[in-house]
């Protein structure tokens, strides 16, 4: 086939079980369009045509952005088509055999558009009875919804019998893992049937399979009209609790718990939109610092400042004990030093002098070791120019001595260096004689203290930064219970009072949450009509949440 009435064939596109789509142009406006034809064994059955020709007369009164356009309907011998949009794109039906993973902002902007799409139609007394992935096309670029085929669509119209009533063959079509309890069961379907297939869409989206699968139709019906559908967070965590109590409230048995028009479940997911723009510039820092933030700042400033008071207060006491240390030992070496010195001073040894310093600073590196006698003369020194003249004592800052007898100075030396001074009398029978002047370098004392000043800044940062992340983390813990309870709020305070958060915690947070079903269990008991004898007699059913 190259031609159907003035539209040129270019390429099958396209094939379900009751019909075939072309590419197709037509010449008269010069558009690419596609056609649609009701494949030639079932043009005879009057069903099929039936059924093919109400989709044209359905979808075509549907001028909608979210639904294919209908361009026109004909009959070519006895195959009729309908020319219709072309969509650049494929469904979702086939993004899913991708195994491709939704973004928890793509799939509420898919349910926006879908749910605007049927509210539309059902507005327009249609509705759809076939909402599945194979039945929504995406606008390729564009993540722009596009709902199609109409085919067995239950129609309210004053003007013919065949659609106002469910006719046998609409009754059975349909694809089951997509169908609502009421669907299923053969009974009468209205805009919520369709809004149930929405649920099954979004729920497939969220966690990659079905809430309800089996091995035969009866299994799956079965499941549909009994069994709960798995809890969404078990097969994909981290999905917000909205969108999840969303997907529950559309996958409800009773169809007046579900949302009662599409424009109500589009509402409900443009918050969760709107949730979701508000937690992503809380990221961004949009709206100023998050309670999480200012927690971990707060404690960040304190831990920080505590720890930065504390390895300051243990520094100068370490120093402190370490320059103790070194104090005793130079006092200790000076005065060892100065009585080696006695006999040498008093008999004018100088040459035993000299050996001895000369001895003393092979074993220890000492920056200087001088021998002073009574007239403040030098007698030994390791700089041979000092020797035999008068000492001239630098300048230099007293510092605290553990022994009396020795004299502790701090000063600097011609490069620099810091040396500690330990002048120590040289004693002879009990009168000083002369005095031994000890230098020892202050540079490994203070590289020390320097590493251990290093050790504890590291330390302070170490522990800083793991109080702000716990802090952070904890923060971002308590955000999810407080959205679950401002999420409950808003359902309850839009009257459904049948809602229940159902969490068995049990920390404080769980017994916020047992206070608040108990409320809105009073509220439910106040404000809605007790149950039909009939009902109340039959068996109890588990809610969605246990």
């Amino acid at each position: 086939m190259d031609k159907l009435g003035r539209y040129q064939i270019r390429e099958m596109i396209g094939e379900g079980a009751m019909a075939r789509v072309y590419k197709a142009y037509d010449p008269e406006i010069d558009r690419t369009l596609a056609i649609k034809v009701l494949k030639p064994h079932l043009s005879k059955d009057d069903q099929y045509r039936g059924r093919f020709l109400r989709e044209a007369r359905a979808a075509g009164v549907l001028s909608h952005p979210n639904i294919v356009t209908i361009f026109d309907v004909g009959v070519e011998g006895e195959v009729p088509y309908i020319a219709m949009e072309l969509i650049d794109g494929m469904t979702l039906g086939d993004l899913i055999r991708t195994e491709r993973q939704f973004t928890v902002r793509e799939i509420v902007d898919i349910g926006i558009e879908l749910t605007r799409a049927l509210d539309f139609a059902h507005r327009k007394g249609i509705v759809h009875r076939d909402v599945k992935p194979g039945n929504v096309m995406m606008v390729q670029d564009r993540n722009t919804v596009k709902v199609t085929d109409f085919g067995i669509c239950q129609v309210d119209s004053a003007d013919a019998t065949e659609l106002t009533q469910q006719t046998r063959l609409g009754d059975v079509l349909g694809t089951p893992n997509y169908m609502s309890p009421e669907q299923v069961a053969g009974g009468k379907v209205d805009a919520r049937s369709d809004l149930f297939s929405v649920g099954v869409v979004l729920y497939r989206l969220i966690t990659g399979v079905l809430p309800f699968e089996g091995d035969s139709v009866i299994t799956v019906a079965y499941k549909i009209a009994q069994a709960e559908a798995p809890a969404v967070e078990q097969l994909r965590p981290g999905i917000p609790l909205s969108l999840r109590r969303a997907v529950d409230r559309a996958l409800k048995k009773q169809p007046e718990k579900r949302f009662q028009t599409g424009e109500e479940f589009a509402q409900a997911l443009i918050a969760i939109a709107r949730e979701l723009a508000e937690e992503e510039e809380r990221r961004g820092a949009k709206r100023g610092l998050s309670l999480g933030l200012r927690w971990a700042l707060t404690m960040t400033a304190l831990v920080a400042l505590t720890m930065t008071v504390a390895a300051t207060l243990l520094y100068h006491r370490q120093y402190e004990a370490m320059m103790d240390q070194v104090k005793g030992y130079g006092g200790s070496l000076a005065k060892f030093m100065a009585t080696q010195s006695a006999v040498p001073l008093l008999s004018e040894d100088w040459d035993g002098i000299d050996v001895f310093i000369q001895e003393t600073r092979n074993r220890q590196d000492f920056d200087y070791i001088r021998v002073i006698d009574h007239e403040n003369i030098v007698r030994g020194s390791n700089v041979a120019a000092e020797v035999a003249k008068t000492y001239a004592a630098p300048a230099a800052k007293s510092l605290p001595s553990l022994d009396p007898d020795v004299k502790v100075q701090n000063h600097r030396i011609a490069d620099g260096r810091s040396v500690l001074d330990f002048a120590a009398p040289v004693l002879f029978q009990g009168k000083e004689i002369g005095q031994v002047h000890l230098g020892i370098y202050e540079a490994p004392l203070a590289a020390v203290a320097r590493l251990m000043l290093v050790l504890l800044g590291v330390l302070t940062l170490v522990t800083t930064a793991a109080v702000a992340l716990g802090t952070y983390l904890l923060a971002r813990r308590l955000m999810g219970p407080i959205r679950v309870l401002r999420n409950s709020l808003a359902e309850v305070a839009a009257g459904r009072y049948d809602y229940r958060i159902g969490d068995p915690r049990s920390d404080e947070l769980g017994l916020l949450y047992r206070d608040f079903d108990r409320a809105a269990a009073a509220l439910q008991a106040r404000h809605e009509p007790p149950p039909a004898p009939e009902a109340a007699a039959a068996p109890a059913r588990a809610g969605p949440h246990g």
